[in-house]
């Protein structure tokens, strides 16, 4: 398995701008895509055989991949070139990226592992010779692909564990064997792998053909693939070389609209809907557009620094775009404009409408202009990048000068249409109208640029800064690059800090350098946060603020500064900075920790307008939603805590407000609608709790559909300034004042400010559990393991678990009427938990005896977790446990936390009577018969571990 990287230079790189065949240039950085999956794969054998040997042992995968190596290099490269195989290399170190071989290896790794054999499997079948027998599982409609060979099997159990040999050519399979069929040029179109779906990544609607259908949908490819060699011969021969698959895919609209993706995970791979021709032969270019420059991408960026930052005009688009987005826009449609010239000098080619087709030209020409104009104010360019920006503009201007003008008529209406779009993009994207702009500053948020400069570049500065990393054990070199001028940074720096602390045990005066505000950014950043965790907020504030004064532009800076007030008592103030950031980061006057940002009558007025300072007006209240028995119902009513089921509407944690109101809690923090208000107020004067709102939720807003993958956890929200009609204010609650402080210090949510999530100071996720009054030990587990990109924070509850699982360690029902638990323990039998548990359960059996026996009740029945956002509850269920799958019986099923806008597991569930939890799998069916599958996946966003979990 053996290939070589090309080397990009101008020349070479100026050439891939525009289509030349299957030349050496274009060939080479396709062959460098496939080299990327075979050096994917063994670095992961090896990394494996490191540090998850038995894992790696008991998979099979050794065995596969010595099948696979002793494969001519014809064969490997028609298997490991196909999608699936990139594809099944970017699961695997997704899956080692979140420390799979340490935290779910049976789960996630052990079976991804096993299905590396198709490959091997297909090596063998298409050499005619050797012998291997491995275990995969079938897809969602009882299929197996064996990628490369053109074969996919059918005619097994949905999601069944299956046995397939193959020996010297001969493959043991008693079911029907599928013939992937190809197209003109050898590209697949193939809607058998399940893989070519990608794990639920991209939202589809996939096509499942029949033999007729496949038929048609091979007819109008080939047509539209020979129009294209008809009119550009090296665009054919190029797209021949780079398409390995096209997945059929449904459009909603196809008269109207038209779907087609490439993924950077899966090269070669292309979905694509059928539609009006001549939007299905424009996306076949323009796809191809995208995988050549994904090809060209990990050869060399392009974009200095690119942040993935979705904040950039597109003129193809209504979402904002991050600049890589941007770029691929750009080039793809070059090849676009290009691809209709030459359908113009070609007469009567493939039968397009010439008035179309000069329109769209013309219209995309205008776009691609425009989208290099953004590009290129806003993305610093490589040396390579510079010289490929403008091949591409040199090809755009060429293309545009040789295509004849629409009619007028034609011509003003797509001027129209452009400038119109740019403008409701611009009023879409602009800031919300939530926030009073300081009279201050410009409000005009400064074009980024990525600096890294030192206060003083002198030896001193220098010589404080080497000291300051050295303390840290960060290399001497290390530069704020990732920092500065970033919205989302990775900060090394206030690891290294945290980590240092945490090694002292606290103890960390002396560590750094003694160094003045000012005397360098990395020196006062350093200081700044190790302040911070050393809960020195006063200092820690007079740091950030050098910090800012040395580059205001730096958001990051802004917020931190912002967080420091919070502990500081000034909240206010604070909040305005979290609201205001664009706007102060035009700020010229030095920073101050002394004074106030806001300046004017005006700032200082801004804040939340919450109800008791609003006018006065009828305010419709829904009525209580109780999920209670009568008994229990009126047994809340009649106690001094129904105030909170008026204000929840529905009662949510009212086992930790109870917590807080005796004693045995020091706070809490709860979210409450505008209609349960005024039953907070009353709650709070009847408890004698003090209370403090931080920010109101607005958890319908649009803002919350354009954020990136992965930015929100279970709180997804944007702000508002005020408790209106659909928002929630964020409250907080405490026995005192102090605890008050202590909590809204550390208590910040993830939350979309203008466009942005704002997410709270790294160092604060180390004291919120202690403010909240959580055991030690717990607050440790959440630290090491509360990681939602990367962890399952249940399931390592759960592997954590070295006896029975106890109710009164569930923290399932936290968020409903009958959770003790407020927190996530660190195992199933914690006993810090159990005590804290027992103790309320006792309380509130004193005061609500009715209620303490419903709790008691809720808390002992069994329930399936998949993740902290999908966790079910039954009615009348029993639990069957055999060979290593565990089965529930229901007769009803719900959501615990129904966050999601669409749950398809629990839409399953609810249409069965029966689950059964298979490893990643969990099959669902109803009076015997079967249903359907859901595959939990562990390679996104949220790591999915389905099990079932009996407090009994």
């Amino acid at each position: 398995m053996t290939a070589t990287i090309p080397r990009l230079d101008r020349t070479t790189i100026t050439s891939l701008a525009a289509p030349h065949g299957w030349t050496g240039t274009t060939r080479a950085v396709f062959a460098a895509r496939y080299l990327h999956t075979l050096v994917g794969i063994r670095r992961l054998a090896a990394l494996l055989a490191e540090r998850a040997s038995a894992t790696l042992a008991e998979s099979g995968f050794p065995a596969s991949l010595e099948a696979i190596g002793a494969a001519p290099a014809d064969v490997q490269k028609r298997v490991l070139n196909h999608p699936s195989a990139a594809f099944w290399v970017d699961v695997a170190w997704n899956l080692v990226g979140r420390r799979a071989p340490e935290r779910f290896p049976e789960m996630h790794l052990l079976p991804h592992l096993r299905e590396f054999a198709r490959f091997a499997l297909s090596a063998l079948l298409l050499q005619g010779k050797g012998q291997l027998t491995a275990e995969v599982r079938t897809d969602a409609a009882g299929r197996i692909s064996l990628p490369g060979s053109g074969l996919a099997l059918e005619g097994a159990a949905p999601w069944a564990r299956t046995s397939l040999t193959v020996d010297d050519g001969r493959l043991t399979w008693s079911g029907r064997q599928l013939r992937v069929p190809r197209l003109v040029g050898g590209t697949e179109l193939n809607w058998l792998d399940r893989d070519l779906r990608l794990g639920g990544r991209a939202r589809f609607t996939y096509a499942e053909l029949d033999p007729g259908q496949a038929q048609r949908w091979q007819h109008e490819l080939n047509s539209h693939l020979d129009l294209v060699g008809a009119v550009c011969a090296p665009l054919a021969e190029e797209i021949a070389g780079g398409l390995g698959v096209i997945v059929p895919v449904l459009s909603p609209d196809p008269s109207r609209v038209h779907v087609s993706g490439s993924f950077h995970e899966a090269p070669g791979l292309v979905a694509l809907a059928l539609g009006e021709p001549m939007a299905t032969a424009e996306a076949l270019v323009h796809e191809y557009g995208h995988q050549k420059l994904n090809a060209v991408l990990p050869l060399d960026p392009l974009i200095v620094d690119d942040t993935g930052e979705a904040a950039y005009y597109s003129p193809w688009r209504e979402d904002p775009r991050p600049l890589s987005g941007l770029l691929h826009a750009v080039y793809s449609f070059v090849s676009v404009a290009d691809f209709y010239r030459a359908v113009l000098d070609t007469p009567d080619a493939g039968g397009l409408d010439p008035r179309s087709v000069v329109n769209r030209a013309y219209q995309v020409v205008r776009q691609v202009r425009d989208g290099l104009g953004e590009l290129r104010a806003a993305a610093s360019l490589t040396p390579l990048g510079a010289a490929f920006v403008d091949a591409v503009t040199d090809r755009i201007e060429a293309c545009g000068g040789s295509l004849p003008p629409p009619p007028l008529e034609d011509r003003r209406r797509i001027d129209a249409e452009r400038t119109v779009h740019r403008a409701r993009w611009d009023e879409r994207h602009r800031a919300p109208d939530v926030t009073t702009a300081p009279t201050t500053a410009p409000t005009t948020a400064p074009t980024p640029a990525p600096v890294a400069r030192l206060a003083r570049n002198d030896a001193l500065t220098r010589a404080l800064t080497h000291a300051t990393l050295r303390a840290l054990g960060l290399p001497e070199d290390w530069a704020p690059g990732a920092i500065i001028r970033r919205w989302y940074p990775a900060d090394a720096l206030l690891e290294a800090v945290r980590d240092l602390h945490q090694l002292r045990g606290g103890k960390t005066a002396g560590v750094l350098p003694d160094t003045v505000p000012g005397e360098g950014l990395i020196p006062d950043l350093a200081a700044a946060h190790l302040a911070y965790v050393s809960e020195d907020y006063r200092t820690a504030g007079m740091r950030y603020a050098a910090c800012v004064n040395h580059d205001p532009r730096s958001p990051y800076f802004w917020q931190c500064y912002a967080f420091a007030l919070r502990h500081l008592g000034r909240r206010d103030e604070a909040l305005y900075i979290l609201t205001h950031t664009e706007a102060l980061m035009a700020r010229r006057s030095p920073l101050s920790v002394d004074q106030d940002v806001r300046t004017t009558p005006e700032d200082l007025a801004w804040g939340l307008r919450l109800p008791e300072a609003m006018e006065s007006a009828p305010v419709p209240v829904r009525p209580v939603n109780l999920s209670a028995t009568e008994a229990v119902e009126r047994e809340l009513r009649a106690s001094r805590y129904w105030d909170l089921a008026e204000a929840t509407r529905g009662g949510a944690q009212l086992p930790t407000l109870i917590a807080v109101a005796s004693g045995l809690k020091p706070a809490m923090d709860l979210w409450v609608p505008r209609d349960g208000w005024p039953a907070l107020r009353g709650l709070t004067e009847t408890l004698g709790l003090v209370h403090h709102v931080d920010a109101c939720f607005d958890r319908l807003s649009p803002q919350i559909a354009q954020m990136p993958p992965g930015r929100l956890t279970t709180t997804r929200a944007a702000f508002v300034p005020d408790l209106r009609k659909g928002a929630e204010a964020h409250v907080f609650l405490a026995r005192d004042q102090a605890a008050l402080d202590h909590v809204v210090g550390s208590g910040w949510y993830p939350l979309i400010v203008n466009g942005r999530v704002v997410d709270k100071h790294r160092a604060d996720h180390d004291t919120f559990g202690e403010a909240l009054g959580y055991p030690a030990c717990c607050q440790d587990f959440f630290r090491k393991r509360n990681n939602w990109n990367d962890d399952n924070t249940y399931y390592a509850a759960l592997r954590n678990t070295r006896d029975r699982p106890s109710p009164l360690c569930n923290p399932h029902l936290r968020h409903t009427l009958y959770g003790l638990v407020p927190y996530m323990p660190c195992s199933y039998a914690c006993p810090a938990t159990i005590e804290f548990a027992g103790r309320l359960h006792e309380v509130i059996r004193s005061e609500l005896p009715l209620y303490a026996a419903a709790i008691e009740e809720a808390m002992s029945k069994p329930l399936l977790c998949v993740s902290e956002l999908r966790m079910y509850g039954f009615e009348g269920e029993a639990v069957h446990h055999d060979d290593g799958m565990v089965t529930i019986t229901y007769s009803g099923a719900k959501s615990l936390y129904p966050v999601e806008d669409t749950d398809p597991l629990w839409a399953l569930l609810r249409s069965g009577d029966r689950c059964t939890v298979d490893g990643n799998i969990i099959h669902v069916g109803r009076a015997g018969a079967y249903i359907a599958g859901y595959e939990a996946r562990g390679d996104r966003h949220g790591p999915e571990c389905p099990f079932v979990v009996s407090f009994t």
